[in-house]
């Protein structure tokens, strides 16, 4: 990400700042702070977000920011951020010119912008009340109201940099399916399946990196973090659960879920395959052509314009005809990027216009001990319609016997 692109998602936050009539907004969450300062690394951590090691962008409605670290990140920060004004804070007895925690240098920052009053923006749904008690207390002149939505509005629309890492992360997802089929077989454990998975993902994450290594983006490691979802046989109605140590056996089907893994620079993808030991039976094929036929159902429906909730009222609808609604326990989609989860909704109840930009995936799906159909892609929206960025065939593979 180039200076200039962090710079215009800075002005558009505070020209949001600015209409709502906030002074000032504290960003603490570790994937915002990342999309507007370029810091990330181990901010991810829970006490990242506590006042003894508090990372924390503090943006004004107009002028510089501030990034706040600990002193144990501040190297990291300052080389890795494009901002200028970087400041750490001690958690031990400070020493001349230093400071001690991440409330007394938060204070003083507001103060070199002349804020002492007035309402500040804050990501009240993240941080924990213990942190928002003790900003209350620290700050009382101050007005704290939710404000994350300011930036998660922005993030919504990738950037071509990110569609552009993004559509590499989406043919990495493929490539980590295929190394994990052509792994399976009797007897092999689904966490050994996961580590063929995660070891092709940081090949192929650091082959980029090092092909590219005039990009800013150096500092950050290829080993990507995140636990895999594999679930097979008597697991696959427990649709969030990670790879275990079961033994697959001749008969077992499986779904390789990818979504908990990182791609490029920790960019998430929404997408899973299912594989069996076996052939389906004909009543288990039906379930799949059926489940098939409300993901394409959802695609057709799928475009700029669209109520965010279209696609999943339109599969969901076909699954209820068909008896197999009650086995369908989630949405049919949501937003990725930096995380896993973001807007939009693709559920019921998100009235949220799809644009050009945005990327979702679709999947559908229906969950039963022993045999389960988890079919999910990520899409992007496109001016026109969409682009699918993990093409592979959705048939369920069938693993024949050695």
């Amino acid at each position: 990400m180039t200076p200039s692109l962090y710079k215009s998602r800075i002005s558009d936050v505070q020209s949001e700042l600015s209409r709502r009539g906030l002074a000032c907004m504290i960003v603490i969450k570790p994937e915002n702070v990342r999309y507007l300062s370029g810091f990330w690394g181990y901010s991810t951590r829970p006490e990242y977000a506590s006042p003894r090691r508090l990372v924390a962008l503090v943006i004004p409605a107009a002028g510089e920011p501030t990034l706040i670290v600990p002193k144990i990140e501040f190297n990291f920060a300052s080389r890795r951020t494009w901002l200028r004004d970087v400041r750490n804070h001690v958690e031990w007895a400070p020493r001349p010119g230093e400071v001690y925690g991440g409330l007394e240098l938060l204070d003083k920052v507001l103060k070199e912008k002349a804020l002492t009053r007035g309402r500040i923006g804050v990501e009240l749904g993240f941080i924990s009340t213990r942190l928002y008690l003790l900003m209350r207390d620290t700050f009382p002149h101050f007005e704290f109201e939710e404000s994350a939505t300011v930036i998660e509005t922005l993030r919504m629309i990738k950037s071509p940099e990110e569609i552009d890492i993004m559509r590499i992360s989406g043919r990495m997802a493929v490539a980590e399916l295929q190394v994990e089929l052509n792994a399976i077989r009797a007897g092999v454990r689904e966490y050994e399946l996961a580590q063929y998975g995660r070891d092709e993902a940081t090949r192929l994450a650091a082959e980029y990196m090092i092909a590219h290594e005039d990009n800013e983006m150096l500092l950050e490691h290829p080993i990507n973090d995140g636990h895999q979802i594999i679930t097979s046989n008597e697991r696959l109605d427990m649709v969030h659960a990670l790879a275990s140590t079961r033994a697959l056996s001749e008969g077992d089907v499986l779904t390789l879920d990818f979504c908990r893994i990182p791609q490029l620079y920790g960019y998430r993808i929404g997408f899973s395959r299912n594989a069996a030991l076996r052939d389906l039976s004909s009543q288990e094929q039906e379930m799949y052509d059926i489940v098939n036929h409300s993901y394409d159902a959802a695609l057709a429906v799928l475009k700029p314009g669209l109520p965010a909730e279209g696609p999943d009222l339109v599969a969901r609808g076909i699954l209820e005809k068909e008896g197999l609604a009650d086995s369908f326990v989630h949405r049919t989609g949501r937003g990725v990027g930096l995380e896993g989860v973001e807007g939009p909704e693709i559920g019921a109840g998100d009235k949220t216009i799809l644009k050009p930009g945005m990327v979702v995936t679709v999947e559908p799906s229906i969950y039963y001990q022993g045999f389960a159909v988890h079919v999910e892609d990520t899409y992007l929206i496109t001016q026109d319609g969409f682009e699918l960025l993990t093409d592979t065939p959705r048939e369920i593979r069938v693993i024949p016997s050695p």
